[in-house]
């Protein structure tokens, strides 16, 4: 009887030593792969920003717009993604199982892009880039949720915005423009427009849609880099990028508006109405206030050339609507000098869409606007009872309408590896954290 008793004990204690065994793994494993998912989001954005040192102030300097540590910092994403994979299965296969079917469509419209493209190497590359730097803040914003990564995109906000301010005061020879763009900061950037890009959104995202508490250092530090943010604008004399800036402010605190109606289908009539209204609206207000916002820069409403860009390219849709003339190709600068003929260096479309539709035909670039409109309608329209989350859903609504208005007069704002891709990723995302998604049924 005793060596039975013996014999149960021991298996007793064999048993729950192997699961606090288990238990103290599955805690060290979360907590590297939230290290290693941290680490690669931070790398995500800070590649997807371009920002280095040195770079020309003026483009007939001919220096590369890719420099060899952004490259390395680029290839790393892959091995911190395949590490996390190993240590999440499970979320990461969950994660991009829920895709939207109009993602594959838009897909299949990019890899049949490349079997049609005049240059497969280059197709190739920069489909590749795009997914590299769309993982880390995807699979970011599915584990830990929309709270978490806008607290990620603010503290990268703020490093960014206390950067490029000591940077242009310490090194003007690289940041101040030179050239046709003379006396316009860029900062650490390899352009003023993008850098303007950057503040627009970087500013909706440090807004705080929670009332104001007690005054705390870490506010004092978010105010400050807001207001760096704010002067960097300014100093790019970009008027797009002031004209986001507005909009995006005012846009934040009106959907809270909308949000007070916990009804949905109250607030589906409610946004339904208001696209209607601001479809209308829209042309006239934005083009008004651009107008006003260009005429203070010295520019005019052409944008600085771009309605003559616009001509020669919208005739080439039609050449190859289906296909289109291969991913990524109408950002290759020998592309654009080839099928555009302007007294200026034309090194882009200056128009998201336009540039969509002439790399991946008209059948890719619809299937992707009719998600975002899609996307935007249910964040619009889905009732949220946590403050926080209510909070960074409006963050990424705004996000999303900033990107979908900036997109009409600048190339490379979405299905690009360039500056917004990843807050582009996280705003369209709408899966929850994992330990929500196990209590409560997936959002519509």
């Amino acid at each position: 009887m005793a060596i039975q008793d013996a014999s149960i004990a021991r298996d007793y204690y064999q048993g729950s030593h192997r699961r606090r065994t288990a238990s103290r793994w599955r805690v060290r494993r979360d907590v590297l792969a939230k290290l290693v998912l941290t680490v690669a989001f931070y790398a995500a954005l800070w590649r997807a920003t371009g920002m280095w040192y040195g770079l020309p102030a003026n483009f007939d300097d001919g220096a590369s717009v890719d420099p060899l540590p952004m490259k390395l910092m680029l290839y790393s994403l892959i091995p911190l993604s395949g590490l996390y994979f190993l240590l999440e299965q499970r979320q990461f296969i969950r994660t991009l199982s829920r895709i939207s079917p109009l993602i594959g469509v838009v897909a299949i419209s990019c890899l049949t892009s490349i079997v049609f493209s005049i240059d497969k190497g280059a197709s190739l590359k920069g489909l590749a880039a795009v997914i590299v730097l769309a993982v880390p803040p995807l699979l970011y914003r599915a584990r830990y949720g929309n709270v978490e990564a806008f607290r990620i995109l603010g503290r990268f906000a703020i490093a960014a915005a206390f950067i490029n301010v000591l940077y242009t005061a310490a090194f003007p020879q690289f940041a101040i423009m030179r050239g046709s763009y003379a006396g316009m900061v860029k900062g650490a950037f390899y352009h003023k427009n993008t850098l303007g890009q950057f503040c627009s959104v970087s500013f909706v995202c440090l807004l705080s849609t929670q009332k104001l508490g007690r005054l705390r250092y870490s506010t004092l530090v978010r105010w400050a880099a807001m207001l760096c943010l704010l002067a960097l604008i300014v100093a790019t004399k970009s008027s797009t990028a002031v004209v986001l800036t507005m909009f995006g402010s005012v846009m934040l605190y009106a959907i809270r508006i909308i949000h007070v109606y916990p009804n949905r289908l109250f607030r589906s009539f409610v946004v339904a109405l208001l696209f209607l209204l601001v479809g209308f609206a829209a042309s006239f207000i934005y083009l008004g206030v651009a107008s006003a916002v260009a005429e203070a820069f010295g520019k005019d409403l052409t944008f600085s050339g771009r309605t003559n860009i616009w001509e020669q390219l919208f005739p080439l849709i039609w050449d190859r609507p289906i296909t289109g003339y291969g991913f990524a190709m109408f950002r290759q600068p020998d592309v654009m000098e080839e099928y555009v003929k302007v007294t200026f260096d034309a090194r882009s479309t200056h128009n998201t869409y336009l540039e969509l539709a002439l790399n991946i035909g008209i059948p890719g670039v619809s299937a992707w606007v009719l998600f975002l409109v899609t996307r935007l309608f249910r964040k619009m329209t889905i009732v949220e009872s946590d403050q926080e989350r209510s909070g960074a859903r409006r963050k990424e609504i705004v996000i999303i309408i900033l990107i979908m208005l900036g997109s009409m007069t600048e190339a490379g704002m979405m299905l690009a590896p360039f500056i917004l891709w990843p807050h582009t990723v996280i705003a369209l995302s709408e899966l929850r954290p994992r330990l929500l998604a196990n209590r409560r049924p997936r959002e519509a």
